[in-house]
């Protein structure tokens, strides 16, 4: 009887440690940043943002593929070679967004190697997007600097 009851405080215990890290994981990924949101404003429309995703050049920063998703949004996969043959990737959501200007939407998904943060710093994401895109970053909400 003891071993069952200590066997259920225990189970009990790395349930709720569980569900706290869940949710502090979604906190993080809802928050602005690059380990978070990243929201940017372009003046194309929205079919040159697309013709300009499926362009690949060598001018480009990262190495790339965006694939569709059944929800609407892409899988942006970012990967950038390092001189020692280690590729560094992250992948994100993207979501374009159409408007009088259109919003580009980067939430984190995950690294390649299981970092729960991006490697690549959002200066990086910044100027890969201004050149891609013509897009800039959306200024932070009142809620953000708030945080």
């Amino acid at each position: 009887m003891q071993l069952f009851l200590s066997a259920l405080v225990l189970a009990a215990v790395v349930g709720l440690i569980w569900a706290g890290l869940r949710r502090q994981q979604a906190k993080r990924r809802a928050a602005p940043g690059p380990a978070g949101v990243l929201e940017y404003r372009t003046n194309l429309p929205l079919d040159d943002c697309f013709d300009r995703l499926r362009s690949r050049t060598d001018a480009d920063l990262f190495a790339y593929t965006c694939e569709r998703q059944p929800d609407g949004a892409f899988l942006l996969h970012l990967t950038l070679h390092r001189p020692t043959n280690q590729p560094v990737d992250t992948v994100y959501l993207l979501r374009l967004d159409p408007g009088r200007r259109t919003v580009v939407t980067l939430s984190f998904v995950r690294e390649a190697f299981g970092y729960g943060e991006p490697v690549f710093p959002q200066a990086m994401l910044d100027e890969f997007l201004a050149a891609k895109l013509d897009a800039r970053p959306a200024a932070p909400t009142q809620a953000a600097e708030g945080d």
